[in-house]
């Protein structure tokens, strides 16, 4: 701009600074601000007519973490708070995984002034969108800054982790410090204002119960705590007894704007070549905007945008306008709200609720505003994110479906849009044609209710939270009385999600004007109308344009049904409301012997407390080595074509980049092939990078080398490559069938039963035959796939996030081609794992090891979200082609089956024969004949996903008992019950059940849940209600644990001096336990305190050639290896007990053994074979009732009872939370989680979390119960246990075929 005020701001104090002279003042200066001595540089700039200041650019930023002051030179504006943390030392506990706002992973607090409210407030925020320049002055606390190990956890650690709700812990700090920061600003919530704040905490592990009991016991119901009278460190608050000596700082924010603050215009210069302003008066603002208009400018306040719009060339001028207080100002004059727009969604939901506790009739509307408004997004970007921010994405992304435009529109709202020549007022269709250019929006005027208003919205979404629309809506009505009768005088229509932009249905709002609303006709002519006037569009990634009409007509349905009130039909009454969400609640029940502690004794997790704190250690937060460089995967954009060239120029000239790498890095004798072929037979190889064919859209190229993972990702996307399309991809099994795309059949077909069972199904007495099919399921593991790879004198050490170690060293040494012992792969933890690091995670550690092999330096890499979706493989789609032979009452007689399974671009050969091991679930039927043909597509090569192929086969057979209970006019229990299998009788694999407790599991849990009431209740229910139907389902499971081809290893070592014991075992802790349970049968065997036991790492030197961790098999035959090592050791030892007395301590006879020279270490190799399918069984029965909304679609989970048997539980705590977690897992693999590929280039379109919506902690049953049979010890397991607590997912199958069949039908919302 032209002028700029004579006047410099204290970067420490905030203190407006005036020169004492400026008559020798020009270029760059340097002085002292007289108010708290900080040094400031600055420069002056002689104007021709006079001398003024203007402040030089600012390079640095200044901010207290967790107490401690951080002066960040040259700051790059790109970078983020979350990527900047990751790199300081001892931050290492704030985590990320999608870097779009939508997992609440990298949550922190921060603390900052509010000009507004005058004072600094705390609040959690995404600290992956938020820009580091953007904390300047600010507070930041993390969870290392509230508690850990030495100083002592903190309150809300200690219980998340006493609760068990802390499982791979990768969550785990985001979940704390969610909660510290509402705790900070609201220390006596309610149980439901806290499970309002989690709405944007994603937990793939746990199933969400265990954490939110943990965080409502904070409730001002429960045992509340005064947060700030909570010490945060060892001091206690006395700094004289702590090194920290600044630690008492935290919360306190370094230079806040104070209210008396000058108008001045922070300038900040970084090392990206952008240049950031934070002006203090709108009028300084519309001069930026003025003077830079040609450049490009971007206007934020919370900056929360780029969680959509992620990879949009950021503007080279930035104004930040969250220091300018009249746009952070809320007004009424009793008519209408006007408010700022630098106001958060947060703030504006707290005024607009303001006039609900005031109880003012005309803030009817405003507190149905405030409803609406906290479906967006979520807590941490509603707090940052402004309401003026939501609208200008849709003024520049067409595709953005704003809710605060629709919902306000509806309202009849305005905008106050400024620039240098003065302010107008747009109403809000009129402010999509405004160019924005040199504009600012400045306020929002919301009317309030007008007499004989209706006014209603709504926002139909895949989750309960969390998520964008599928159609969103505002309806406004007035009303007036002629003759008697209602009719309408004022009507608004507004939709979003059917076209570009939200769209108003004028057409019928004039045609209710003036008509009679309770008459019959005028509801079915403005049905008419309506649907003459809507014509959704068909986004690819978007739900059917069918879809999004019939929900737009129900939604005005429900909404005339609302203004007709008690004059409707009392069938109808139901139709306007939206389903009610209740605080949610949990019950957990089983047996426990203290007899036997620690065996069978419920406890946390032993590294839960750590993973709340931080503490705990994945790959990424490992110290950064020297030299390291970090890498990330160039990837197709089409699938089915030949790579004509790839041009790697425009990377190679950006910032921080070193190199790429390609398959001609590969040194020679190693090969371009990252699948260890010895492992899968019958499995062809796959690519580490692709150099001819391209199979699938996603598939590795090759790999960009940068000084950062920010700059080797953007590089990455900067790679640009020709194709030669041989074909359409087929990208789905429809498609393979279509085009007859098969891989030979190497599932052997199942067949069992006496004759063919062909003959069989003819002569049965009913033949019933349909289709089912289940979808694709992401594994979503909150630690994305990454691997560090280091150069040694011995050859490599890899750090890799997987499942399976001695597949990652074989991947590694056949492309590199050296001895695979000169590879040694080392894992501590993953953040999680469901089958998705068995295999894909190799393709990681490959493509890292090569470049750290090239390069001879440390190679970093983290695979961002895109990437880990497209790159690896998921759960497969199957289609079933089923036909059943039964009699009367539905008696199984013969099944016969035709299975297509879409296995990608190669045959993964595993998952069909576990379809078929799973097949008949918990049912007998005397023929079967199963036959599975692969399908060929140009898609990822598919891969394990939790409870893989059983989750599937299990769900076809459950759909095939709905099916053959409908055609026979019966309940689907009754048909299940009859056909449980019974002890004695044989599996269609041949496996006799020589112990089979399904049915009295079955008849527990019935009595327990109290079905039948329950039952009678639901069919009143679905009686009386036209539009809202309960559904209440059983479904019973069987699952066979298997051992063979699952061999371990573990080394147990005992020290002399103190007798600690240290133990490492080859399977991978992931969040299931297994290191808990580990340590449990250590102590237990040895006889030793649970706090004398350390845990190691798993590697390769210690544990070579062991099987993976999977298959629910891999706790149990850990704790083998280290029961038969443990009992070995004792063997060991047994002499230089006989030598001490009888009550000799452990210590004692430690220090006799060392003494004799006993080897004090043992070493066990468990692999167990079985000559059948599997060892042995486990079973459960789940109880799930449901209700839907018919007009929508929408559904709550009212209550969950489960009833599982997992023998004599290790760890009854720990186990409950795996059944938990897996149960939440399959909600979304049935309910939520959409896979959509673009048809013509084979890409994911549901790549992020703008797309891809796994279940939220709003999505759980309202009423979880679950069980574990008592007393019921397992002969066959390991100290009497069972696995499989992953197979609960199975569970929910059919849970809502309850509704007895209602779909929507708008053609029958007159009825």
């Amino acid at each position: 701009m032209d002028q700029l005020p004579s006047t410099l701001c204290c970067p420490k104090c905030n203190t407006q600074l005036v020169p004492r002279s400026h008559n020798e003042l020009h270029g760059v200066c340097s002085g002292t601000c007289t108010t708290c001595g900080h040094r400031i540089r600055f420069r002056a700039v002689v104007n021709e007519m006079e001398r003024e200041l203007q402040p030089n650019p600012v390079c640095s930023v200044t901010l207290l973490v967790n107490g401690r002051q951080y002066r960040v030179p040259d700051v790059d504006l790109e970078v983020t708070l979350n990527d900047w943390l990751k790199e300081q030392p001892n931050l290492k506990g704030t985590k990320h995984m999608c870097q779009e706002g939508g997992c609440g992973a990298c949550i922190v607090a921060l603390t900052r002034y509010d000009i507004r409210q005058k004072k600094e407030v705390t609040k959690a925020i995404n600290s992956c969108l938020f820009p580091l320049v953007a904390a300047d002055g600010c507070s930041v606390t993390t969870t290392e800054g509230i508690g850990s190990s030495r100083s002592g956890f903190h309150q809300i650690q200690e219980r998340l982790a006493e609760h068990n709700g802390s499982q791979c812990g990768f969550c785990s700090p985001g979940m704390v410090m969610n909660m510290y920061s509402l705790l900070k600003a609201n220390s006596k919530p309610t149980k439901k204002q806290i499970e309002e704040s989690f709405d944007g905490n994603i937990c793939r592990c746990t199933g969400y119960r265990a954490i939110l009991d943990a965080m409502k016991s904070f409730a001002v119901d429960e045992n509340p705590i005064d947060i700030e009278d909570t010490p945060l460190r060892q001091c206690n608050g006395d700094c004289r007894m702590c090194s920290h000596s600044s630690c008492c700082q935290e919360g306190v924010a370094l230079n806040g704007m104070k209210a008396d603050a000058p108008t001045i215009v922070r300038c900040l210069g970084g090392s990206s070549g952008m240049t950031r302003f934070k002006p203090s008066s709108v009028e300084d603002a519309l001069a930026l905007l003025d003077k830079y208009k040609d450049t490009g400018v971007h206007i934020v306040s919370g900056d929360t945008g780029k969680g959509v719009f992620k990879y949009e060339k950021p503007a080279a001028v930035v104004v930040d306008i969250t220091g300018i207080s009249d746009l952070t100002a809320v007004s009424s004059d009793g008519k209408v709200l006007t408010v700022g727009s630098a106001v958060s969604l947060s703030v504006l939901i707290a005024e607009l609720e303001k006039y609900q506790q005031q109880d003012m009739p005309q803030g009817s509307r405003l507190t149905k505003l405030a409803l609406h408004l906290k479906k967006i997004a979520n807590v941490a970007v509603r707090n940052v994110g402004t309401w003026a921010g939501n609208l200008m994405l849709t003024h520049i992304h067409a595709n953005f479906p704003s809710d605060v435009f629709t919902i306000m529109q509806a309202a009849g709202a305005q905008l106050n849009i400024a620039n240098s020549s003065g302010s107008k007022r747009f109403s809000l269709p009129d402010f999509l044609h405004v160019d924005m250019t040199g504009q600012i929006i400045v306020s929002i005027v919301i009317p309030f209710d007008e007499p004989n208003e209706h006014f209603l919205t709504f926002k139909v979404m895949p989750r309960h939270s969390n998520a964008h629309a599928y159609v969103n809506a505002g309806f406004r009505l007035v009303t007036t009385t002629s003759s008697s009768k209602t009719v309408g005088k004022t009507v608004a229509i507004v939709y979003g999600g059917i076209g570009p932009f939200a769209i108003k249905a004028t057409k019928t709002e004039q045609y209710l004007v003036g008509k009679y609303l309770s008459s019959h006709d005028t509801l079915k002519g403005a049905l008419s109308v309506l649907s003459s006037e809507l014509h959704p569009d068909s986004p690819p990634a978007a739900a059917s344009a069918a879809y999004r009409k019939s929900l737009a007509l129900s939604l005005f349905y429900k909404f005339y049904l609302s203004v007709l009130g008690s004059t409707a039909s009392q069938r109808l009454w139901s139709a306007p409301s939206s389903l009610y969400r209740v605080v949610s609640s949990g019950a957990q029940q089983y047996s426990s012997d203290p007899s036997k502690y620690p065996l069978t004794q419920p406890m946390p997790k032993i590294a839960a407390k750590l993973q709340a704190s931080g503490e705990a250690v994945y790959v990424n937060d490992m110290p950064i080595f020297p030299n390291e460089v970090h890498g990330a995967f160039i990837t197709s954009t089409q699938a089915n074509a030949k790579l004509v060239s790839m041009d790697t120029s425009a990377a190679l000239s950006m910032p921080g980049v070193l190199c790429c790498i390609g398959a001609g890095d590969i040194p020679a004798g190693g090969v371009n092939n990252w699948r260890c072929l010895k492992y899968e037979t019958g499995q062809l190889p796959e690519p580490l990078f692709a150099t001819d064919f391209v199979g699938y859209a996603g598939q590795s190229l090759g790999m960009v080398i940068a000084d950062t993972q920010a700059h080797a990702d953007a590089a990455a996307r900067a790679v640009t490559a020709t194709y030669s399309p041989q074909g359409k991809p087929i990208v789905s099994i429809q498609d393979a069938i279509a085009a007859n795309s098969f891989y030979p059949d190497t599932v052997k077909p199942l067949i069992s039963g006496e004759g063919d069972p062909n003959d069989a199904l003819k002569a049965s007495k009913h033949v019933v035959s349909g289709e089912i099919s289940s979808g694709y399921q992401y594994h979503f593991h909150m630690e994305t796939q990454r691997c560090l790879t280091v150069p040694t004198d011995c050859g490599l050490d890899v750090y890799s996030s997987t499942q399976w170690m001695d597949y990652c060293q074989e991947s590694v040494a056949q492309v590199l081609a050296v001895k695979k012992s000169s590879v040694n792969v080392t894992v501590k933890r993953i953040g999680g794992g469901f089958g998705g690091k068995i295999e894909n995670s190799h393709l990681i550690a490959a493509g890292t090891s090569l470049a750290a092999y090239k390069l001879n330096r440390p190679v970093r890499v983290v695979a961002n979200l895109d990437t880990n979706t497209q790159v690896v493989g998921v759960r497969p789609a199957f289609l079933a082609r089923y036909q059943v032979g039964c009699d009367d009452s539905g008696k199984l007689n013969a099944i016969v089956m035709t299975v297509y399974c879409d296995v990608g671009i190669t045959n993964d050969g595993y998952t069909g024969n576990i379809f078929l091991s799973r097949i008949d679930n918990a049912y007998y039927s005397p023929h079967w004949k199963v036959t599975i043909h692969p399908c060929k597509t140009h898609t990822p090569t598919s891969t394990f996903c939790r409870s893989p192929g059983s989750a599937p086969a299990i769900f076809a057979m459950e759909s095939i008992m709905e099916h053959v209970a409908k055609s026979l006019g019966k309940s689907a229990e009754d048909v299940r019950i009859i056909n449980l299998y019974q002890e004695g009788q044989v599996t269609p694999y041949k496996q006799p059940l020589t112990y089979c407790n399904i049915s009295s599991l079955w008849s527990q849990l019935v009595k327990s849940c109290d079905y039948h009431v329950r039952r009678e209740a639901v069919e009143a229910f679905n009686k009386a209600n036209r539009w809202k139907k309960k559904g209440l389902s059983v479904v019973p499971l069987k699952f066979g644990i298997g051992w063979s081809g699952a061999p371990f290893s573990c080394i147990v070592s005992v020290f002399a001096g103190d007798g600690s014991v240290m133990v490492t075992t080859g399977g991978i802790e992931m969040g299931q336990g297994l290191v808990t349970k580990v340590v449990q049968v250590a102590s237990s065997t040895l006889h030793v305190d649970i706090d004398l036991i350390n845990t190691r790492p798993s590697n390769v030197l210690t544990a070579p050639n062991n099987s993976t961790t999977g298959g629910s098999v891999g706790s149990e035959l850990c704790c083998a290896a280290v029961l038969s090592a443990c009992r070995q050791l004792l063997e060991q030892m047994e002499p230089g007990r006989q030598q001490l007395p009888a009550d000799a301590t452990w210590q004692q006879v430690v220090v006799k053994c060392f003494g004799m020279g006993i080897d004090l270490q043992a070493k066990s190799w468990v692999d167990r074979s079985c000559t059948n399918v599997f060892n042995y069984n486990s079973y459960g029965v789940t109880c799930t009732e449901v209700i839907l909304d018919v007009l929508t679609g929408e559904h709550q989970i009212i209550r969950t009872d489960m009833l599982y048997d997992c023998g004599e539980s290790i760890n009854p705590e720990v186990d409950v939370g795996q059944a938990e977690g897996a149960f939440v897992f399959g909600l979304g693999y049935w309910l939520s989680e959409h896979f959509i590929r673009d048809a013509s280039t084979g890409q994911l379109l549901t790549k992020n979390t703008w797309e891809y919506k796994p279940p939220s902690a709003h999505d759980i049953p309202m009423d979880f119960r679950v069980s574990l049979l008592k007393n019921a010890p397992n002969p066959l397991g390991i100290l009497r246990s069972k696995g499989g607590r992953d197979k609960r997912m199975n569970g929910l199958m059919d849970r809502d075929r309850g509704t007895d069949g209602q779909t929507r039908q708008t053609d029958g919302l007159m009825d």
